[in-house]
């Protein structure tokens, strides 16, 4: 049995049961999580954000209401201030003992850093682990996603990987005058946009933006680690700012679905991401009721982990 599932809904009704709007009838933990903002320690809100990532996407796009629902009851755990443990994976039915192994080593080397004060010392780092972790352990229980396995698997040892960085202590230098040396250091950063547009009043793509994103997709399958796509919805000042907002809204969600389409899923990805902007951030700015092509776009932002050698002057004294 998993540890957090709450619901007693019955194996019979939830084969039957239709897809969000009916099904959240019976999840209160994901329905409330939806609308739910960080709050509490750095660490506890650290949860809630990556617990309520989780949840809405095996909610609405895998369609998995336990799932989404374990996912959800942490994150309310943790913005009602307490703090939920690293899922046991002896508490979930994985029936591949090399796998529970694997995971129970996992799990020992995280509880190791989390009782170092890892918690405190890097408190989002920390609720990162955490979080891909359970990740991990969902889809290897589940185990038909051999891509979803493998990528909530990365992201963890990314993240624990991460965390280990931050709790490092500052390295002491040798006495030496001004000597530069060369840190390597490993942070999240834009490492790739592409910006298509749309015709006037339209929330489809032409044959040549089409291309573009297509382009964009290829070299975004090429990047290791995997990346997070944030994508963001513009329209210009031409018409009413609320049906703008609305047609961004389509906009975004129409590239959104092409790359899903396209391969751009949660077994390659960490998350998808969609911020409609409606009229409010202009490329080019105009005066009300103008078309203007390079307004009417959608942003693709991908953020990962970016190694970088960063050159460090060292005074003696």
């Amino acid at each position: 049995m998993k540890k957090y599932l709450l619901s007693t809904i019955p194996v019979a009704l939830l084969a039957i049961m239709p897809a969000k709007v009916d099904a959240a009838i019976f999840f209160d933990n994901v329905k409330q999580i939806r609308t739910m903002a960080p709050t509490g320690t750095d660490f506890n809100s650290g949860l809630v954000r990556e617990y309520k990532q989780l949840s809405i996407f095996e909610a609405d796009e895998m369609y998995d209401w336990i799932d989404a629902e374990n996912h959800a009851t942490k994150g309310v755990m943790a913005a009602n201030g307490k703090t939920p443990m690293p899922s046991d994976p002896a508490e979930w039915a994985i029936e591949d003992p090399a796998k529970l192994q694997e995971l129970e080593l996992a799990r020992s080397s995280l509880m190791t850093l989390f009782n170092n004060g890892a918690r405190t010392t890097a408190p989002l780092e920390a609720a990162l682990a955490q979080a891909k972790y359970d990740c991990w352990v969902e889809q290897q229980e589940e185990g038909h996603q051999p891509s979803h396995i493998a990528a909530c698997k990365d992201e963890f040892e990314a993240a624990l990987a991460g965390l280990r960085t931050a709790m490092e202590p500052p390295k002491k230098v040798e006495a030496e005058p001004k000597k530069a040396e060369m840190e390597i250091v490993t942070v999240v950063e834009e490492v790739a946009r592409e910006t298509v547009y749309f015709p006037f009043d339209k929330a489809t793509l032409d044959t040549t933006e089409q291309a573009k994103l297509d382009k964009f997709v290829a070299e975004m399958k090429n990047i290791q680690p995997v990346v997070t796509l944030f994508i963001e919805g513009h329209a210009d000042t031409s018409g009413p700012a609320d049906y703008n907002l609305a047609l961004s809204a389509s906009r975004a969600d129409a590239v959104r679905t092409e790359l899903m389409r396209q391969g751009m899923t949660i077994g390659d990805y960490e998350q998808l991401q969609v911020e409609p902007e409606g009229e409010t951030d202009p490329a080019v700015v105009t005066g009300d009721g103008v078309r203007e092509r390079l307004n009417r776009r959608v942003v693709v932002v991908a953020r990962g982990q970016v190694t970088k050698t960063k050159k460090v002057t060292v005074t003696t004294q």
